[in-house]
This record gives C-alpha cells, structure tokens and sequence, in this order.
C-alpha cells in the first residue's frame, strides 16, 4: 500500500492538489469558449498547421509531465477489503483491492504488442479525424449541427459497460424481484450508471442549443449543384464515429484512480505509464502531418506560400490556443485521477454547455432580432440545471467512491438548497431575456428618422445665399479660409443651380490623410504613381487646360476622356497642377491604422482665418515645381498585386487594432454573425447606412463581398499616395471623384414608347436584377461569398430558411421574426422576385465556372430601359462604383440598394427616404419586401401583412425629385471644381498663406 502522506501534505491537499486541476479546467473551457472562441480563431485560417502544433505541445507536454514524475503514476489507494472468510483465521496473503459487490478485482496485464495495436488505431483514428476536419472547414458552409454535445453520454454508456452493476439485492426481501421503483433508484444511482441520465440531459440541452442557435444561417452559399451539399454532413457524421472511438480508446488509457480495475482496464507488464503512451502518440499524429506536408510541398508549388506564411494574426491566434489546449489537457488529466474520468469529461461538457446556453439567451435582445426561440432555450437551460443537480447529487452520494473524489459533500438541506437556487437562477434568466413582440415596424420608424435627418441635412447644406456668406459659413465649418478663386466656384455653382454650397464634408474627409505632408512631397508622390504606369494614368493641368498625359489602353479610355471632358468646364480657374486617375474600378490605397493615424494627427497647419488680409492668389510658378516622369525614380514594387484573400491585407488594416476586425477571424461562414449587424441595424434593418460597410465591427464582411474575397485587378500600395478613385471601399483612402461613366451617360436613363416609365401603381409588382459575374475573380470558391451570388442564389433556391417580419396572427398588431423556408416565403410574398446572371458566367476558370454554370441559370441580356416596368429594381454594386444607380433613382421605381462601395455623393443621398438599403448580408431583404409589398395569408398561422404601397411609392418620387436636383452632371462638375481647388491648395508651397478672403464690411454684414 502507499505510505500515507506527510501532515503537511495532508493539509495541503484539499485546496492545492484537489482544487487547482478542476479550477484550471473550468477557466481554461471557459476562455476557450467566450474570450477566444474556435469559430472566431485566426488559427483556423491554416487548420492543419495549427492541428499538427497543437497535437505536437500537448504531447509534449503530457510526456513531460510524467518525466517530470519521475515514476510510473500510481492512483491514491482504493477500497481495500478483506473477505469475511479470511476474519479471524488467520493472515491474508496481503491487501487486495475488491469490488463494492464484495467480489476481488480481476487484475490482468495487456501485452505490449495488444497496447501497440491499440495505439496504432489511435493513431490512424486521429490522423483520419484531422483529414476529415481540413474536407469539413474547406466547405463549412454545408455543415449541419455537430454531434459532438452526444459525446458525454457515449461515454457514460461505455462507462456502463466496462463497469457492469454488480449489486445484489438482500436474501431476506419480501419479494425477490426488486420494485420498478428500486430499478430507477438502482439504474440512477448505481456506480456504473450513474453517470447516464445527467449526461443524457446534458448531451440533449446542449444539442437542441447548437441546432436552435444555428437555425439562422448566412447567406453563404452551399451549392446543390455539387456534392458538397451531401457530403459534409455524411463526414460530419463520420467524424462523429471516430472521436467516439477516440475517446473511447484514451478513456481506457487513462489511468483512472476512482473506478476498481478490470480485464478492460489496460495494465503494462513492464510498469511503463499509459499517460506517457498517450503523449507519444499525439506527437505521432503532429509528426504524420509534417510528413505529409513535405511530400505536399515539392509536388504543389501552387501551396508552397500558403505553407510557409505565418501573418502575425495567424501566430497570435496559434498562440493562444497552444497555450490553453496542452494546459487544459493536463488540468484534465488530473482531474481524471482525482475524481475520475467521467466526471472531468463531465466538468469540461457542464462548462461548455452553459457558456453556450448563456450566450445563446444573450444575443437577440435587442429589437428582437435575430429570432430566437426564448422558450426553447429556456428548456435547455433547465435540463442542464437538472442534469447538473443530478450528476452532484448522485456523485456525492455514492458510498463507495473514496472521500478525496469530492471535497464537497452535499447533505439533503443543502442539496434542496442548491436545487431552489439553479431553479431560479433559470426562471430570472426567463423574465430577463424574454423577447416581447413588438407593435411597431423598423422600417416604419425608420423612414419617420431619415425624414428628419434628411431635412436636418438639406437645411445646413444650402445655408448660404451670397458669396461673403458662404465664405463665413466655410470658415466657420473648417477653421480656415476657403482656397483661392472661391468666389469663382461659387459663381460656378450657382449658374449651375447647385442646392449644395456649404456641405462638402466627404472632400474633407478624402483629403485629410494628406494635409500631414508638405506640398513638394505631395507632387513627388503624385509623380512617382504616374510613372510607375500601373494602370494609372495622368491628367496635366497647365494654363487652364486639361489633358491626359499618356497614351491610355482603349478599355479604359472613357475615364479619361469624361474626367477630362468634366475638367475642362472649369480649368481655367484651377492652377497647375497633375492628377493620378485609376483606371481600374477597384480602390487601390490602403493604410495600416498606425500610420494612417499618423497623418491624420499632424496636419500641415493652414492660415488662420482672418478677413483682414487681402486675397491671395495660387503660386505663379506651380508648373516648375512638378517633377517631369523621366526625372523621378520609379519602385517596381510600389503597388503590388493583392493577392487575395485581401481583407486582412487590405479592407481591415486601417482597423484600430482593438476593433473586431483585428482581433476575430469569422471562417464559420455557415453562421449568422449578429454581432457583427448591430452597431449599424435596428433588428434586421440598417439603420445607418454609412456605418454598415465599415469593415472595423463586422469581421464576417471578409466573405461577403468579391472585392475583400478576391478582387478582380487589384494593385494596392500600403503607402500615403494621392489617387482618384471613382469610389472606394472604407477602409481605403482613394480620392473620390464623379464617375466619368455617370458624367458621359454612358448608362442612361430614358424611355420610349416601347420601353415606357409608368406611374408607380401601374408597375408589375417584382423585384427585378439583371447582371453579371464581374464582381470579383472566383479563386477556390470565393464566388459562394460574392454579393452578386449570393443574391441571385438566396432569391432562387428552395432548400434554405431566412427570416423574415411577419404579423403573430390574423387578428393581432404584434410583429415578429420567424423562419421559413424560401419557397414558403415567395408563395406567400405579394411582390415577386426575378434576378438573374446574364451573358456568361464569367471571371472564373476550371471547377468555379462548372459549379457556377450548374447552380446559376443565365438569361438573356435585357436593355437597361426594360427595368422601368418593375416597381422594385435591385442595385449591387460589382468590382467599383455602381453605373446604373444614378439612373434607376432617376425612374419612378424605387431602389433596393446593397453595397460596399460608397461615391462622392455620399451624404447627399438618406437611406429609407431616398432608397431602401440593404444589408451586405441579404437577410433583412425579404422582411423589407413583405413590408412594403405585402404578404399573403398564410394557411397554416394565418400570418397576413398588408403592404405599404404609398410609403414604397413616396420613396420612389422622393428619390427622383432629389436626384434630380443634386446627382446632375452640373452638380458633378461643381464637386469636381471644388475638389480641385482644396487639392490646388494641398499641392501649394504657400500653402499657409494663400486663400480667398471676402472684405471685412462684406462679412460683417452676413455675421
């Protein structure tokens, strides 16, 4: 027997070597689950080098451990009995170990080449996993609900087995056979089976959470065309199969010191620790994935890069969990000898399991969305408090386990006691997270707000009526004088019946990163772009003349010859200067936050207001100032191609490094991130469009759009260089300017006899999209994440749930969000769908196109002038700016908008006053339709939606009126001219002190 321990380390016992390895198990599961989440890892970017590490440290560290032991490990000292029939008559043979039915324990030792085996299967079963794992995460979009909650009852069964009840009932009973009652008592308390209905309990409340809080998807497409569909969950389910062997086969590893040893319980002959075979054979499965990556490697140049780059995102993720798994696993396989491996499996699930519930509860509360059953939570909550009172119960009164199992002991007051308290802890988080119904629609207060904000805007924008006016307006909303030959743009804009003089924020806005660099350092970057000649092009400006510098490709000739042809207009005015035009419809300038902020932080100081001065004009010598393209050195490296993925390159990286974008990882793109919708929504609907493409709180937008999945022609530059963009992304900081494509006409709106623009009322009632695949490059699937795919696909397939606002019945004011299949949704929707590819699938090669062409029907092209028989036309923007946007707020349709590029005119335009917007993710899009449109009773909840036609016609006339009066090509020849004063002024060595100063009896008289 082992000698008893010193008085000192008796003491010590209970609170060091008892509490710290079940309280680093709870913490460390508890960290797991909410501070670092799998499903937000960037660790999971490179699943099997993070496997094969992780597999490697926890291996090494379980060896390690027992060397550090120094001996094989030996369980405390188990119930030890002496038979009747030796009492009294003499000596045993020595002490042996028997079981709680009074029969001897049968010891036997498995042959090393019998534990060989063993491991073998292990190691083919762990190997085998993580092949399933890298096929799971390629297509996660097609995953169903994960088996992995049964694992605890799969083992408390098998704990059944390999432990049989050997209870004998007592001789004298009245009946031999035992009541149903003692059955049950027998069935739930026994040592063997203890363990089934509180892990039962537990397995069903934590699967019911993951299916109930997975009900609403994203709207990532999983393609039935394919295989994929099926697949997934076949291997799911397999997976499934081999962690219960796996389990299994380290549970019979593990030296377990509570449960009486048995022919099923493997003992070495030579004493070597089954602890320590287990470490080598984690370190086994590591090295098998090694090898397999070096033979990888010669054979795919194409992966070579992907195996080798660690981005500092990836390490950090790495490190995070290579520091909790090996250390949980430790913490659990002590907690194993202590108090025995079905209760650490236990402590682990209990854990998980409420972490999960509590976050489930946790989300929806606000406006109600996403939708969410409260009542079936709740029950899952209540079978996990019950399972959880059960398994302390039962554990804590089973007299044969050894006192040290649980510290704790509970008596029956005390165990009433706790019972009351998980009782209504659950009904307080009941009343606490209960998700009334709400009376009064969103999109209803929506439109209430847009109006006042519309108004607010308007109001401020156009305050000005004379020239000494808007001169003191600037001043006063910039802090400095406005650029000289104002009160020429002023004439300028007014002669064009512009309504928006004061309000010109978004040039503010673009230009402020570069106001932190001197003018000479801002035309030698200029310069250096222009003679880098990657799909950029020039614009001199001398003499008040506007011309392009060099010999543009024919494809993009029509942006220079509008910015040109814009510029003209007003050149004469503008000083000498040269402009970098982009030619690709992609932004291009990306800064990390560091520097950005930098730039932002110290600006270049402008002269003081002070209208005492005089006027002064632009430098007369500006034309030498400009470095000529052969005097500049070029860098061939100065824009690189992006490769793609590119949002954390590119569309995050002038994130703070505390926002979400920086810190998660959203790879699970079957999931619904609805953290990731309410800083900028109101439940489903967005309630403040600017805020809804910012990329900084909503790290799921890295697959919901080609431009951060895989951009098209992308050449991007880290560095602070002055480039004009058609539109740009957040994130970026190109130089907005008007679209020569909208300036030209080259997408015009105008109708005829034959293509006529009815009233809004004589409209066929559909929503209607025509366009084509040009949104990105689809590279190993990335078209399943692209806008465009995405919404023709969610509009057509029949399969998956959406949400969608509905009335609670027929006869109540009550909304809420339910789930329903889209084939229900569209039978009952008043207002048809119809959005369709047209020409070819095209931007992809190999496998992407085949899949595409099966999941996607391509129709014929239609002219644009079609569009005007459709009350509702849809807008996503493609690569860049959206061409046909203009021209559909231009009819008396009213605009669905959804869209990650923002233009100049952002601002100008309110969403729900002028447009409808749409969430990058689509899942608000069939609620606003059935608001707007109507939606028909529903046979089976009688659910009936009257659609709001006027509020839907008022949006359309409102959008139109306004467009009119402020999207011209007059009002984009005004922005332009401004533009190109501030950036004349930018570019100026005086710039402290030139600028435009009204007379002080002038300004005097507006104050």
């Amino acid at each position: 027997m082992e000698s008893p321990p010193s008085p000192i380390l008796r003491y010590l016992k209970p609170p060091f070597r008892q509490f710290y390895p079940i309280t680093g198990l709870l913490l460390s599961a508890g960290y797991l689950a909410t501070a670092t989440p799998i499903e937000y890892s960037f660790a999971l970017d490179k699943a099997l080098h993070t496997v094969a590490a992780l597999l490697l440290l926890t291996g090494l560290a379980v060896v390690a451990i027992q060397a550090w032991d120094g001996r094989p490990a030996q369980p405390p000292t188990r119930y030890v009995a002496i038979p009747l029939h030796h009492g009294g008559h003499g000596r045993t043979t020595g002490e042996e170990a028997w079981t709680e039915a009074g029969a001897p324990v049968r010891r036997r030792a498995w042959s090393v080449k019998a534990v060989g085996l063993l491991l073998l299967v292990l190691l083919l079963a762990v190997c085998g996993r993580i092949g399933i794992l890298y096929r799971v995460i390629k297509d996660v979009e097609c995953t169903g609900p994960s088996a992995m909650a049964f694992l605890p009852l799969v083992l408390a069964l098998y704990h059944s087995v390999r432990r049989p009840s050997q209870r004998q009932y007592p001789a004298w009973s009245a009946d031999s056979r035992p009541r149903p009652i003692d059955r049950l008592l027998n069935f739930v308390f026994d040592a063997s089976t203890r363990y089934i209905v509180p892990a039962a309990l537990l397995s069903i409340s934590s699967f019911l959470v993951v299916v109930k809080t997975s009900t609403l998807r994203s709207t990532y497409i999983c393609p039935v065309a394919n295989s994929a569909a099926a697949t997934i969950p076949t291997l799911q389910f397999l997976a499934f199969l081999i962690d219960c062997l796996v389990v299994q086969a380290v549970y019979r590893l593990v030296d377990d010191a509570i449960s009486p040893a048995d022919d099923w319980t493997i003992h070495l002959q030579d004493g070597t620790s089954n602890l320590l075979l287990v470490g080598l054979t984690l370190i086994a499965s590591s090295l098998v994935i090694l090898v397999a990556g070096m033979v990888v490697y010669p054979t795919m140049p194409e992966h070579r890069e992907w195996m080798l780059s660690f981005p500092s995102e990836y390490l950090l993720g790495l490190l995070r969990l290579s520091l909790m798994i090996p250390f949980m696993t430790l913490c659990f396989l002590k907690s194993a000898r202590l108090y025995g491996v079905m209760s650490a499996v236990l402590i682990v699930a209990f854990a998980s399991a409420y972490i999960g519930v509590l976050r489930a509860l946790g989300t929806g509360v606000s406006y109600s969305f996403p939708p969410k059953s409260t009542v079936g939570l709740v029950l899952c909550l209540t079978l996990l408090t019950i399972a959880l009172i059960l398994y302390l119960v039962t554990d804590t009164n089973i007299e044969t386990r050894i006192r040290t199992s649980v510290p704790v002991r509970l008596g029956r007051n005390q165990t009433v006691a706790f019972v009351v308290l998980l009782i209504a802890f659950s009904i307080g988080v009941v009343v606490y997270r209960h998700q009334p119904p709400t009376s009064d629609h969103p999109i209803t207060k929506l439109i209430e707000l847009a109006a006042i904000q519309h108004d607010t805007w308007e109001s401020q924008a156009h305050r000005s009526k004379s020239l000494a006016e808007a001169a003191v307006h600037y001043r006063q909303r910039y802090k400095r004088d406005p650029p000289p030959n104002f009160d020429k743009w002023y004439s300028f804009a007014v002669a064009r019946n512009s309504i928006v003089i004061d309000d010109f924020d978004n040039i503010e806005e673009d230009l402020a990163p570069f106001s932190s660099f001197n003018p000479d350092d801002l035309r030698l970057r200029t310069v250096t772009v222009l003679a880098t000649n990657t799909d950029i092009s020039g614009i001199r400006i001398r003499n008040g003349k506007a011309e392009a510098m060099s010999e543009v490709p024919e494809e993009h000739g029509w942006v220079m010859q509008g910015a040109v042809s814009m510029i003209q207009q007003f050149a004469e005015f503008l000083p000498d200067m040269d402009l970098a035009m982009n030619l690709h419809d992609e932004c291009r300038v990306a800064i990390p936050h560091d520097h950005l902020q930098d730039a932002l932080d110290n600006p270049q100081p402008y002269p003081t207001p002070d209208s005492s001065r005089p006027s002064q004009d632009f430098s007369a010598d500006r034309a030498k100032r400009w470095p000529s393209l052969d005097s500049v050195r070029t860098d061939p490296q100065f824009f690189e191609d992006a490769r793609p993925p590119t949002f954390q390159t590119y569309g995050s990286i002038a994130c703070p490094p505390e926002s979400r974008a920086r810190k998660e990882r959203h790879w699970q793109t079957r999931a619904f991130c609805s953290k990731c919708t309410e800083p900028h929504s109101m439940g489903a609907f967005v309630s403040n469009w600017t805020l809804s493409a910012d990329p900084c709180h909503q790290p799921d937008i890295a697959n919901l759009h080609g431009m951060h999945l895989s951009p098209s022609t992308m050449m991007g530059t880290h560095d602070v260089v002055p480039i004009f963009s058609q539109s740009r992304a957040p994130g970026y900081i190109d130089i907005r300017y008007p679209s020569p494509w909208n300036y030209l006409e080259k997408t015009k709106y105008q109708f005829n006899e034959k293509y006529p623009d009815p009233r809004f009322e004589n409209k066929e009632d559909v929503l209607f999209w025509r366009g084509t695949t040009t949104e990105g490059v689809t590279t190993q699937g990335t078209w399943k994440g692209m806008l465009r795919q995405r919404l023709v696909h969610l509009l057509n397939n029949q399969t998956s749930r959406h949400p969608i606002m509905l009335p609670l019945g027929d006869h109540t004011d009550n909304l809420e969000y339910v789930l329903k299949r889209t084939s229900d949704i569209k039978k009952y929707l008043a207002t048809k769908t119809d959005a369709r590819f047209v020409d070819k699938i095209a931007g992809c090669a190999g496998q992407d196109c085949r899949d595409q062409i099966k999941e996607f029907w391509v129709a014929d092209d239609v002219d644009i002038r079609s569009h005007w028989q459709y009350r509702y036309l849809f807008d996503a923007d493609g690569p860049g700016f959206s061409p046909r946007f203009i021209p559909f707020l231009q009819s008396n349709s009213v605009v669905f908008k959804a869209a990650l590029f923002r233009e100049w005119y952002e601002g100008r335009l309110t969403a729900w006053k002028h447009f409808v917007p749409v969430d990058l993710r689509l899942h608000d899009l069939f609620s606003s339709l059935a608001y707007f449109g109507g939606y028909g009773v529903d046979d089976r909840n009688k659910r009936m939606m009257q659609g709001k036609v006027k509020a839907a016609e008022k949006i359309a006339r409102d959008g139109k009126v306004w467009t009119e009066k402020v999207l011209r090509r007059e009002d984009m020849e005004v922005y332009m001219f401004r533009l190109l004063l501030e950036w004349g002024r930018l570019t100026d060595d005086k710039r402290t002190e030139v600028g435009f100063r009204v007379g002080r009896r002038e300004e005097r008289s507006e104050l």
